[in-house]
């Protein structure tokens, strides 16, 4: 999904000024850019769910609360075509940084200290989000989209 945002904000980025592409069209076209050696442990049900993934994360930018399977997504997704190719860039750039992977050599920050470096008292240890998609992998549609989030242990 991330690679799908990154691929869509070239290609909008890369278009004519006189014809923006329709941003459903634009991540449809982008998920063709990802290589295939990413998208062959995928099946077409997982690369669809992938750029609908990528366009609730898209419009989620925007605060429209909307859901990868949500119907309105195609609309909501016509009215981002109405905005000016400078705000639809920003949009995606917002949605790439929301969505980017953590590193695996980063270690989280640890929220259970001060700002001198003294542990407080907790009442567990925060260690990153184990999910796949956390890694830049695609992980089924679980909604974290690279959430790189401490989760309590």
């Amino acid at each position: 999904m991330h690679q799908i945002l990154q691929h869509a904000h070239a290609l909008l980025t890369a278009s004519d000024d006189d014809e923006d592409p329709p941003t459903a069209q634009l991540l449809n076209r982008a998920l063709e850019c990802v290589s295939a050696e990413e998208r062959e442990h995928l099946d077409a049900l997982a690369l669809a769910w992938a750029v609908a993934e990528a366009a609730a994360q898209l419009l989620a930018r925007c605060k429209i609360p909307i859901t990868a399977g949500d119907p309105n997504v195609t609309h909501c997704l016509q009215a981002l075509d109405r905005l000016p190719r400078s705000a639809r860039t920003g949009l995606l750039t917002a949605a790439i940084r929301y969505t980017a992977p953590t590193p695996c050599s980063a270690s989280p920050p640890n929220e259970n200290t001060l700002a001198s470096g003294v542990p407080t008292a907790t009442r567990g240890r925060s260690v990153a989000c184990p999910c796949p998609c956390n890694s830049g992998g695609f992980c089924g549609g679980c909604g974290h989209a690279g959430c790189g989030g401490p989760v309590e242990t």
